[in-house]
């Protein structure tokens, strides 16, 4: 599973930065095999696919994808409320396990990866690299990092990111989401730059809330307050970033912290793919 999510980033890439470079060449170097068309002048005769002119009695090129580096960013969230987890893991923990799959699959492709922690402002920034090895040594300091802030603000870390990155790059965000709703304008702009997948991790506990009427009494972890909510008013009330991401037309990886690895992947991986069918209809 987590070979098929290396190869289908890699097609993501590919089909996702077509504006900036050609996402397709006609020869026998290549990521992945593609598909077959007819040929055209100029093709790379080493490229014809010999069973399929025979067939059609038309010179045809087996197509294949070009192994294009691109400037991979891993946002990650380290504010107190990814310590919570209701069920084996906590939130941290399942970041942790994708942050670790991910940029392995982004590395060992040659791609630049770097990174940026945030809570209530931005901790750490590194800018991206080529070299898998210290993508990894990267990633595992990451994830043992401990925050001075508590509380968390996107627009803090969308805002660094909008002045620090200023050519596309594929940027996954890691975070519940549980943050002051004051991010919309900057996360637009980042989306217009950039290829954005927000990679959500949340608890049951944090919206599985009792079918009935009467009040409970919560803490929020980030500061440590604590207030009495009506389970009726809550039960109503939407996520503000579901509809924000859905307006933007950003597809996102909803992940939970009771679910396992393999549905983790399975996800990741299904997403990947809708982006890709979704780039080669635009292109076709």
């Amino acid at each position: 599973m987590k070979k098929r999510i290396r190869l289908t980033l890699q097609r993501l890439i590919g089909n996702l930065f077509a504006g900036t470079f050609s996402s397709y060449m006609n020869a026998l170097h290549g990521l992945e095999f593609d598909g077959i068309r007819q040929y055209q002048a100029g093709d790379d005769c080493k490229a014809i696919d010999w069973k399929s002119t025979v067939k059609t009695g038309k010179l045809h090129v087996r197509m294949k994808f070009v192994d294009k580096r691109a400037t991979i960013i891993f946002v990650v969230d380290k504010s107190r409320s990814e310590n919570f987890g209701s069920f084996i893991l906590t939130k941290e923990e399942v970041q942790s396990a994708i942050l670790f799959t991910l940029v392995r699959a982004a590395s060992e492709a040659g791609n630049e990866v770097g990174f940026l922690t945030f809570a209530d402002r931005v901790e750490n920034f590194i800018q991206p690299k080529v070299g898998e090895k210290e993508a990894l040594i990267n990633a595992k300091n990451i994830s043992q990092e401990r925050t001075s802030g508590s509380c968390t603000d996107l627009h803090a870390a969308f805002t660094f990111l909008n002045e620090k990155i200023l050519h596309p790059a594929l940027v996954f965000i890691l975070s519940d989401f549980l943050a002051p709703y004051n991010y919309e304008q900057s996360l637009k702009t980042l989306s217009l730059l950039h290829e954005v997948v927000p990679v959500i991790v949340s608890d049951r506990m944090e919206t599985a809330l009792p079918h009935s009427n009467g009040f409970f009494m919560a803490q929020d972890m980030e500061t440590g307050s604590t207030k009495l909510l009506d389970i009726s008013t809550a039960q109503a009330e939407s996520l503000p970033y579901i509809n924000l991401l859905r307006k933007l037309n950003i597809d996102y990886i909803s992940l939970l912290t009771d679910e396992n690895e393999e549905i983790w992947t399975k996800k990741i991986s299904e997403l990947f793919d809708k982006r890709i069918r979704r780039g080669r209809r635009r292109r076709r």
